[in-house]
């Protein structure tokens, strides 16, 4: 393979820091010289890399690379490997990884630092070539792994603005028909799909959200206008006065005229 410069190996095994730091709970800070790849064996501590933090779980694989400042808040036990690697191919996957890689199975990633331990202690032909080998495998599989995590984070972000979008456009047209087909539409997912991810970002059905949000509109207006209820209502979206009058009190626990009521005498008690 083209410009494949395989990495010196400075060291390998599993690291203790509370048998390595005693008596204190944060590792000092320091700066990297080469790439350390570690998988935790057990959850507990943060992680610090640069201006990253990561709560430590074995499900997650650290990649400092050199010239990053990085220090660990205990507990902390890992399974871990150095690297020199300066140019290549391996050299720029490893330096476009994320610090912190969540692993999607974390079983096959953690037998092979198990394996690198090992035939790092080998000191042999053999075991070089098969530390080497393992080595390779790590690396396409946390780079992989950094992929489908690098799509599902866009993909996270995508969904939140097209939610923040969605919920700018209701609190603007609160008269309008707001069905969630409509909705749905104008950010192209299907209805289905769409619902579901609106209340899971919202924590409300849309059709919960969109009637609450009425009636919190037309609560600013029931004491800042003249206007009816009757007005009111349709102002705020609301089919008929009627269904506006039962939906605000099973909301406020009051009707729409004594609400308005109660709040003209608390500001007329004020003043």
């Amino acid at each position: 393979m083209e410009n494949l410069v395989l990495p010196q190996v400075i060291s390998a095994g599993i690291f203790n820091a509370q048998l390595a730091v005693k008596n204190r709970s944060v590792t000092k800070n320091r700066k990297t010289t080469m790439f350390e790849i570690e998988i935790p064996t057990e959850c507990g501590g943060t992680s610090y890399i640069d201006d990253g933090e990561h709560r430590i779980d074995d499900s997650c694989v650290i990649c400092a690379k050199p010239g990053q400042m990085r220090h660990t808040r205990l507990p902390f036990k890992c399974y871990y490997i150095h690297l020199i690697i300066k140019e290549g191919k391996l050299y720029d996957t490893l330096m476009k990884l994320p610090d912190f890689i969540e692993l999607s199975d974390n079983k096959r990633v953690r037998d092979i630092f198990i394996g690198m331990c090992e035939y790092y202690s080998l000191e042999t032909a053999d075991g070089e070539l098969m530390l080497q080998s393992l080595i390779l495998e790590l690396i396409y599989l946390i780079s992989k792994n950094a992929e489908v995590c690098g799509r599902r984070h866009r993909e996270k972000n995508s969904n939140r603005r097209v939610i923040e979008q969605t919920i700018d456009y209701i609190r603007s047209n609160l008269s309008s028909d707001l069905t969630l087909e409509k909705l749905a539409n104008n950010a192209k997912f299907t209805p289905a799909y769409f619902h579901k991810l609106f209340k899971a970002s919202t924590g409300k059905t849309l059709r919960d959200y969109i009637e609450y949000q009425r009636i919190k509109r037309s609560t600013e207006l029931l004491v800042s206008t003249d206007m009816t209820v009757t007005d009111i209502a349709y102002e705020c979206g609301f089919s008929s006065q009627s269904y506006f009058s039962y939906a605000f009190k099973r909301c406020m626990g009051v009707s729409p005229r004594e609400y308005a009521r109660t709040a003209v005498e608390k500001y007329e008690q004020g003043n």
